[in-house]
């Protein structure tokens, strides 16, 4: 799979290149965070079911679980650049990192040529050091300097997705409980609001309901657990706290138009 310097298993550098292996271009999920850096060039990159468009000078960023999978017709030549693969406990603060993935929401952050010229640089330097087999400790700390860099323009007002700081905690109390909460009327009183208030604030800053919010973050598990997971459709439906599966059956193909079977099969031919 192109470069690849792995320090032990809680980070690894990957560099988007000509030659990667089948599995690449499969639907894949890790459980380590992972940037996606394109320093050349641009790429399809599918991400939870959704086909985002990378482009020169962007980074991307891709949440543990999320299920993603790169387009082969975009390899090879056509885009350059980098991949990490990294866990919390590899660097020297996890703040960098929450600030980063955990109330992101906006995976795709536009950077400076200038300053993907400064990144640039710095992963030659832990390619150096990856080399000469020094110390993890300081690769740890210059992968930190990319991440503050990527940090620094994320907060910037170019990539500020969502003007008022509610939708972001709105966001991330969804991610936190769409499991045992599928009430909007939960979410308000989160918030010591009632349901109408924020379901208008969510339209004028995503254009959607309140309800659609926690239904799509289901479907997306839904979907997750029949394209990456062995397990049965009641062990799914039973997981995501469903009543039972012919329930959990009427509210995925109510919004998906697919039977989960129908979804899983087709999924697998894909």
């Amino acid at each position: 799979m192109g470069i690849n310097y792995n320090l032990s298993e809680m980070f690894s550098i990957i560099k988007i290149s000509q030659n990667h292996k089948p599995e690449f271009f499969k639907a894949h999920q890790h459980a380590l965070y992972e940037v996606v850096c394109i320093t050349d060039g641009e790429l399809k990159l599918t991400i939870d079911f959704q086909v985002y468009n990378l482009k020169k000078n962007t980074i991307y960023l891709i949440k543990p679980g999320q299920i993603h999978q790169w387009s082969e017709n975009d390899f090879p030549n056509k885009c350059h650049g980098y991949i990490f693969h990294f866990t919390k406990d590899f660097l020297p603060s996890y703040d960098m990192v929450n600030k980063l993935f955990e109330n992101n929401s906006l995976p795709i952050i536009e950077i400076p040529s200038l300053i993907i010229n400064n990144i640039s640089q710095l992963i030659q330097m832990i390619e150096d050091e990856t080399k000469a087999k020094n110390n993890n400790n300081l690769i740890a700390y210059i992968f930190a300097t990319i991440l503050e860099y990527i940090l620094k323009f994320k907060k910037s007002t170019t990539n500020l997705y969502y003007k008022d700081q509610r939708i972001y905690l709105l966001i991330d109390l969804i991610e936190k409980n769409f499991i045992k909460e599928k009430s909007a009327l939960f979410y308000a009183n989160s918030f010591d609001i009632t349901t109408k208030r924020l379901n208008e604030l969510t339209k004028i800053h995503l254009n959607k309901t309140l309800s659609s919010l926690i239904i799509d973050r289901n479907i997306i598990e839904i979907k997750r657990k029949l394209t990456y997971s062995s397990l049965s459709m009641k062990e799914i439906s039973e997981n995501l706290k469903f009543n039972d599966t012919s329930h959990f059956s009427k509210f995925f193909k109510n919004y998906t138009k697919y039977t989960p079977l129908e979804f899983k099969n087709l999924k697998i031919k894909s």
